[in-house]
């Protein structure tokens, strides 16, 4: 059954003549607003040509590339490491020992719930007090990984339980343990199903590399533009906004490869993959 009908009714006549008025008028709406919005900055001097003429030296676009670079770097790190500890994590929250169970789920519902700038501060600032003297970079990798591996743990425990039983029945009666039965049959399983979900985690992760900037010791892309921008005074917004159309490119890419694998998941096995929105968790089979 298609989603769109359980939603709400397919409108009639009259609805559709109001929904495209809507419509019309949302689009005049976004007409104006961006043309106050472009008219206001043609009068700062934003489109004129000295403003952009720092762009056409080779060193200006390495400075970008490189602070990009960086932020790809920290968020590869940091999502390999997530997903190496979130699927010993899913495994701890599908444990049918409470002695395991119980804190691997305090350690999802904790890190899952304290707000990622505040768990940087704390990593920032509590690590180096406790002795553990690391570069900028390792303190955005442990927060990421920390606040992603919660994530995908609790995306490896609901992809494991969408299986069907079955599986680890059929597992189980041709002598397979629970670890080889996890590790050889239930998590490859799980992971495919989860990919599309695992590649929308990895968007909030490299989003979340932004966050470098306030650690002030990093140079990633945010910090690379702030920096031209103190330098060439008149281009620090078109700096910034150069900055925010290459998060833009990636993180629209990246999202379009989520939907791809989805796509393919849905045609190859005719299961809809593992998604997560907000703190829900859903897995469900056309």
């Amino acid at each position: 059954m298609n989603t769109t009908t359980l939603l709400f009714e397919v409108p009639g006549p009259r609805g559709r003549r109001r929904n495209r008025l809507f419509e019309m008028v949302s689009w005049t709406i976004l007409a104006g607003v961006t043309y106050i919005v472009m008219r206001t900055l043609d009068k700062n001097g934003a489109f004129d040509a000295a403003a952009w003429s720092p762009f056409g030296q080779w060193g200006v676009w390495r400075q970008l590339g490189l602070g990009l670079l960086n932020n790809v770097r920290a968020a590869v790190v940091g999502m390999l490491l997530s997903m190496i500890l979130g699927c010993f994590l899913g495994w701890g929250l599908l444990s049918k020992r409470k002695l395991v169970r119980y804190p691997c789920r305090v350690f999802t519902d904790v890190f899952n719930g304290i707000p990622v700038l505040l768990l940087l501060f704390f990593t920032s600032l509590a690590l180096p007090s406790w002795g553990l003297s690391l570069p900028d970079f390792w303190f955005l990798v442990i927060t990421l990984s920390l606040y992603s591996t919660a994530v995908v743990g609790d995306l490896v425990r609901a992809g494991v339980q969408a299986l069907p039983r079955g599986e680890s029945e059929a597992a189980a009666a041709l002598g397979f343990s629970g670890f080889q039965s996890m590790w050889l049959i239930l998590l490859p399983q799980a992971l495919r199903m989860m990919s599309p979900a695992l590649v929308s985690q990895m968007v909030i992760v490299f989003k979340g590399t932004t966050l470098a900037f306030v650690l002030g010791g990093y140079f990633d892309l945010l910090r690379a533009a702030t920096v031209l921008g103190a330098y060439y005074s008149r281009s620090l917004l078109q700096a910034q906004g150069i900055a925010a159309i290459a998060f833009m490119l990636i993180n629209i890419a990246l999202s379009q490869l989520a939907s791809a694998i989805d796509r393919r998941e849905k045609q190859r096995y005719g299961v809809q993959a593992v998604t997560l929105e907000g703190n829900v968790l859903q897995a469900s089979a056309d």
